[in-house]
C-alpha cells in the first residue's frame, strides 16, 4: 500500500507548467479541517463560480428551510432508521425531489451543482446526494458519501443500524453493498484499495465536489483550469480513481496543445494517471447504453433478492 501513495504523490508533484490559478475561495475550502467543512456552504461556493448570479445567502436559506421541515418531521427522534425515513418523507414526498431522467449522463451543469436541485427539485446521482447530505449534516446526522463506479450514494454511519446505505436517486431507499458491486461492476482490487464502497470523510467528499468544477472547465475548453481543480481534488481524496483518470484525460488533451518539452511532460503525466487509476481498480463502464444496462442489471438483482426499506 505504501507504493500506492508514493505513486499518487508522483501524480500530484509531476512537474508540468500551469497558467491557471484557483480562486482564493476554493483554495480556502481545500485547506479546511474535517470538523470545519460545511458541505452545503462549500457546494454553494463552488457553484457560484459556474453560476455567478447565485446569492449564497438566499440559497443557504433554502437549505435551512428544508432542514427545518425535516426537523419537524423527525420530531426529535434519535432512532437512525426513523431519521432516514423522515428525511425521505420530507425530501421526496413533501419537497418533491426526483431524478432528472432527461439527463442520464449528467451532461448539464444544473444536475451537477446544488443550486440546480434547489431550483428544479430534480437532479442526478451527483446533486441529489449532495442536497441530502447537506441537510443531514445540518441536522447533525452522521450521513456520509460513498462512491461506486460512476455513482455516488450515501451511508448513515451508525453501528446500530443494519441497513446503512441510502440511494438518493431512488427515494432514499436501501441498496446493499452487494447490489452496487454486482450492478456497477466494482472489482475486488477496487474494494481492497478502498476505491469504491468506502465511507468518505467530508474532506474526501469535498474533493469530489471540487472535481465537478474541474469537469466543467474541461468540458468548456479551459483545460489548464480543469487540471488545477482535478489536482486539488486528488489531494483531498487520493484514492479517487475516477478523479485520477479524469486528470489523465485532461493531461492527455493538454499534451496535444503544448510544444515540447511540455507536450511530453503532460503526456507522461497522463500515462501515470491512467496507470494509477488502473492499479486502484477503476471500473471502465461503457458510455453508450450504460444507463439501460445498469437498469436491467439492477432489476435482475432485485428479482433475485428480497430487499426492504
Amino acid at each position: 500500500m505504501k507504493v500506492v501513495y508514493i505513486l499518487i504523490a508522483a501524480i500530484i508533484l509531476f512537474p508540468c507548467p500551469s497558467l491557471a490559478v484557483l480562486p482564493s475561495e476554493v483554495r480556502d475550502l481545500s485547506t479546511l479541517p474535517e470538523n470545519k467543512i460545511d458541505i452545503g456552504r462549500a457546494a454553494l461556493i463552488l457553484a457560484k463560480e459556474i453560476f455567478p448570479q447565485i446569492d449564497i445567502a438566499a440559497y443557504s436559506a433554502k437549505i435551512d428551510e428544508i432542514v427545518a421541515g425535516v426537523r419537524k418531521t423527525t420530531n426529535g427522534s434519535d432512532d437512525p432508521d426513523y431519521r432516514i425515513r423522515a428525511l425521505n418523507t420530507y425530501l421526496y414526498k413533501i419537497y418533491g425531489m426526483h431524478y432528472d431522467k432527461s439527463d442520464p449522463y449528467v451532461k448539464e451543469d444544473k444536475n451537477r451543482f446544488i443550486n440546480g436541485v434547489l431550483d428544479n427539485r430534480k437532479g442526478s446521482c451527483v446533486s441529489m446526494p449532495l442536497l441530502y447530505l447537506s441537510v443531514a449534516q445540518s441536522l447533525g446526522y452522521p450521513v456520509y458519501a460513498v462512491t461506486a463506479p460512476q455513482h455516488i450514494f450515501l451511508r448513515y454511519d451508525d453501528p446500530a443500524l443494519e441497513m446503512k446505505n441510502i440511494e438518493a436517486t431512488n427515494g432514499g431507499g436501501y441498496s446493499p453493498d452487494a447490489e452496487y458491486i454486482a450492478t456497477l461492476q466494482a472489482s475486488s482490487d477496487a474494494l481492497a484499495h478502498g476505491t469504491y464502497l468506502r465511507t468518505l470523510t467530508y474532506r474526501e467528499y469535498l474533493g469530489l465536489l471540487i472535481e465537478q468544477n474541474g469537469i466543467h472547465w474541461g468540458m468548456h475548453g479551459n483545460n489548464e483550469k480543469a487540471i488545477e481543480y482535478l489536482e486539488t481534488a486528488i489531494k483531498l481524496n487520493p484514492r479517487a480513481a475516477d478523479s485520477i483518470r479524469s486528470l489523465g484525460i485532461a493531461c492527455k488533451i493538454q499534451s496535444k496543445k503544448m510544444i515540447e518539452p511540455f507536450s511530453s511532460a503532460y503526456a507522461s503525466k497522463a500515462n501515470i494517471c491512467f496507470e494509477k487509476a488502473k492499479q486502484l481498480g477503476a471500473t471502465d463502464l461503457p458510455l453508450e447504453g450504460y444507463v439501460e444496462t445498469q437498469r436491467k442489471a439492477q432489476e435482475e438483482y432485485r428479482k433475485n433478492h428480497k430487499l426492504r426499506r
